[in-house]
């Protein structure tokens, strides 16, 4: 395709020889040790996912009851009564959950759990303080390991209208490792590592098992992924890079900064940039850019028409080497992005003909542009009648709402169904030390204040779009006024209660507001953890940071819980 900028274009390098000693290395494990890896990288899901599916059509039916039983206006659900917030926990279980919370709220333990964690069980060993984190935070953050111990969390979420979103917590620390030398504190983040092709094809196989569960929920079910588990991360970044790179070359053809390229700017940067220059040349790409065929090319046309896997030998025509040409992908990694869309497409056509929704997870900002591609291709392909892929936007960063603006306009001009999650951010402590140590602004909003304001602005873009072109939203959030604004929207563009727009909250955390949700037939979900008190030892680190990090929130369910206990004990 187009050729593209050599000596112009910015954009984060990234050492080529890293990523093929990664992908070499990858290439040479043994086979036996990689056949072992793999076998034991999920437990056995068949019995998790029968009583998965089992709870969530129960909870289908409870919510639908529940809908036409509420008598209470939209506006006027209640979320700050404690005693019907909380009228499906038990006293220990209110006891359990403020134990916790005050936990959290301990933040040199926090700050340093990982560390403590590990002295701990050198001095009193595993046993006693798996035991102890059993009873405590994991109990109250994961459904536990098996069929067995998740029954009775999945049955008690069904029984007041609230379906599971099964999430596996193990999580691999490579960015705590990454980070070690900032600060001298670790930094837990959900990234898969890579260990090998048949790895990433063995966890598509559990997406797979998933979705067949969520396809008995009759159109209700969602599933949610992460490309970083079905391909290797250090590609992720290199293809952000190279569609960087492209969005920079617009930019240079955009000599006015109009947002359009004429015919005239096109051949004048081309000319002054690429070999092939005759007349012929740039006219004729020009045309195949041009979709709209009125003599301008926008950026939604631009990144329409460039394929990233032409970008190797789209540099080889450039007059001298530049950024781009280190972002372009070798055929190596070509053949590893199309082994890992390929991935990806399969479980979006069998997301699409079981009716369940997939939602693409959120990763780093740096792998995040060719996240972002990737579920723009599927939501062209698999959302032509209705929304299936929702992408997931992080509104912590600055960027979020002009990105989102760009993706519904993409989907309208394509004619298919956008779908979003929309999630405050989880990466905030990492996202800021990484600009900081590459001295660049930070791409996190500078204030809560800001971020509160993106969240709730790209909730109203996207709801509009909900109303008057069937698009979908998972409202994601565990702050109240969101969901009060978001509740209110619906109410006043005449969206019922299971019209598009789905709420959900993590096991374990908000529990005043998704409990509220379900038992008013709304679409109330809960994102389930489950493993073993090891495995889902880093994600529970993550909740208690976060906790940590949200003492307002968590500080207003705290005291409705002490409300809670008090009515009840003291009457």
């Amino acid at each position: 395709m187009l050729a593209v900028l050599a000596r112009r274009t910015g954009g984060a390098r990234f050492p080529l020889s890293s990523l093929n000693l990664v992908v070499h290395k990858a290439h040479l494990s043994e086979a036996a040790a990689r056949e072992e890896r793999a076998a034991e990288v999920e437990p056995d899901l068949a019995p998790v996912i029968e009583e998965v599916a089992a709870a969530n059509k129960a909870a289908v039916v409870a919510r639908r009851a529940f809908q036409r039983s509420s008598t209470i206006a939209p506006t006027n659900l209640p979320f700050d009564d404690p005693k019907v917030a909380f009228k499906s926990k038990s006293n220990l279980d209110l006891m359990r959950s403020l134990a916790v919370f005050q936990m959290c709220r301990l933040r040199p333990i926090v700050d340093n759990a990982d560390s403590i964690l590990a002295w701990s069980k050198r001095i009193f060993g595993s046993t006693l303080v798996n035991a102890v984190v059993r009873q405590t935070f994991y109990k109250h953050f994961v459904a536990g390991k098996d069929k067995e111990e998740m029954q009775p969390t999945l049955q008690y979420l069904a029984k007041h209208g609230i379906a599971a979103i099964l999430d596996y917590a193990a999580e691999d620390d490579l960015e705590a490792s990454e980070q070690d030398d900032l600060a001298g504190e670790k930094v837990v983040a959900r990234v898969y590592n890579y260990e090998g092709e048949d790895l990433c094809d063995r966890r598509m196989e559990v997406f797979l098992k998933a979705i067949d569960a969520a396809s008995t929920m009759n159109g209700h079910g969602f599933v949610a992924i992460k490309l970083t588990a079905l391909g290797l991360p250090e590609l992720l970044e290199r293809v952000s890079n190279a569609l960087t790179a492209i969005r920079g070359l617009f930019q240079q053809f955009d000599d006015d900064g109009n947002g359009s390229v004429s015919i005239e700017e096109f051949k004048r940067v081309y000319k002054e940039f690429f070999i092939d220059d005759a007349d012929d040349v740039p006219k004729g790409w020009f045309e195949q850019l041009d979709v709209t065929k009125d003599g301008q090319v926008d950026y939604i046309d631009w990144t329409g028409q460039i394929s990233l896997f032409d970008t190797n030998s789209i540099a080889k025509r450039c007059r001298s080497r530049g950024p781009f040409s280190d972002a372009a992908l070798n055929e190596e990694e070509n053949e590893l992005l199309r082994k890992m869309l390929g991935r990806v497409d399969r479980l979006a056509a069998a997301a699409a003909a079981a009716g369940v929704r997939l939602m693409v997870d959120a990763e780093h900002s740096w792998f995040q542009p060719a996240v972002d591609h990737a579920t723009a291709q599927l939501q062209a392909e698999h959302n032509r009648e209705r929304p299936i892929v929702f992408g997931t936007y992080q509104c912590y960063l600055k960027d979020a709402l002009p990105r989102l603006a760009f993706d519904l306009e993409r989907a309208r001009r394509g004619g298919y169904r956008f779908g979003a999650k929309l999630v405050r951010g989880a990466y905030m402590v990492v996202e800021r030390r990484r600009a900081a140590e590459l001295g660049v602004p930070s791409p996190i909003h500078d204030s809560l204040a800001a971020t509160h304001e993106s969240y709730d602005a790209c909730v109203a873009e996207v709801m509009a779009h909900v109303a008057d072109e069937g698009a979908g939203m998972m409202v994601a959030t565990h702050n109240q006024a969101s969901i009060e604004a978001a509740v209110a929207a619906m109410e006043e563009r005449g969206l019922g209660p299971q019209a598009g727009v789905y709420f959900g909250q993590l096991l374990g955390m908000a529990d005043n507001l998704t409990f509220v949700l379900g038992q008013h037939g709304y679409g109330a979900y809960k994102y389930v953890p489950f493993g073993s008190v090891d495995e889902a030892m880093p994600y529970l680190i993550r909740r208690a940071q976060e906790n940590s990090d949200m003492l307002g929130g968590v500080g207003k369910e705290m005291a409705m819980m002490r409300r809670e206990l008090r009515r009840r004990l003291l009457g």
